[in-house]
């Protein structure tokens, strides 16, 4: 078998390997409505965009989200989803809905129905395993997302899962990458990592010595950045082809 370029392939998660298959707005419009809650799915996307912006905005980079509420994950998303209400054009005031709504949203998050795999994932996954590439996780998740990988069927390819919240830092932090190239037991010249996100992948990866290559499902980086629109492409660059 030759030798490949990058033996080690690191992945993000989200927007690079699954999806929501519905907007985040639509899954609290539909979660709410079994509370009693009638709200446009548009509204609550507006208002889960800006709570996250405003919560970037508070954490310092690198920071696990989690670890900045004292009730550490369960009060991070009970503060998210009070403040996403509050963003919400026309919610009520209701003190009580956040504390109802929180548990049922964060299950419904969970729910593998919720989520879709990339078409493209399972046969590139199998090409570079079939290829001899050890594979990892890197993303900036809760502590869902192992179950979550396990119950899309995506588990079993990844010989590590580096997940923000469960290392207690997260992506643009150049260890969290180094703690995913030592678990795949290589260095950080063996691996490419593969993710949707500049600041948080490219940045990431760079800092810690490991080469990076973005992919771009949404079209939203701009067109001078050079980036792959899916993965179809990845295992010739793993070989050391020119993609």
């Amino acid at each position: 078998m030759a030798r490949l370029r990058y033996p080690l392939v690191l992945f993000d998660a989200g927007d690079t390997l699954i999806a929501p298959r519905e907007s985040f707005g639509a899954v609290y419009a539909r979660v709410l409505a079994t509370l009693g809650t009638r709200l446009p799915a548009a509204d609550l996307e507006h208002g889960l965009r800006r709570c996250w912006a405003d919560t970037n905005e508070a954490i310092e980079p690198g920071l696990d989200r989690y670890a900045t509420h004292a009730d550490g994950e369960s009060g991070y998303w009970l503060q998210f989803v009070r403040g996403t209400l509050a963003h919400t054009p026309h919610a009520a005031a209701d003190p009580e809905l956040a504390e109802a709504a929180v548990e049922p949203l964060r299950e419904a998050f969970r729910d593998p129905e919720s989520w879709q795999v990339f078409d493209d994932v399972v046969p590139v996954l199998t090409a570079l395993r079939e290829a001899g590439a050890r594979m990892a996780i890197v993303s900036n998740w809760d502590s869902g997302l192992p179950a979550l990988l396990e119950r899309l069927g995506l588990a079993r390819w990844f010989d590590a899962l580096v997940v923000s919240h469960l290392e207690g830092m997260q992506k643009p932090r150049p260890e969290l990458f180094l703690r995913a190239v030592s678990r795949l037991n290589g260095t950080p010249g063996d691996a490419l990592h593969v993710g949707d996100v500049p600041e948080l992948d490219e940045a990431g990866a760079t800092a810690a010595g490991i080469a990076s290559v973005l992919v771009d499902r949404r079209k939203r980086l701009p067109a001078s950045r050079r980036a792959l629109v899916d993965l179809e492409t990845l295992p010739t660059l793993v070989r050391g082809g020119c993609g």
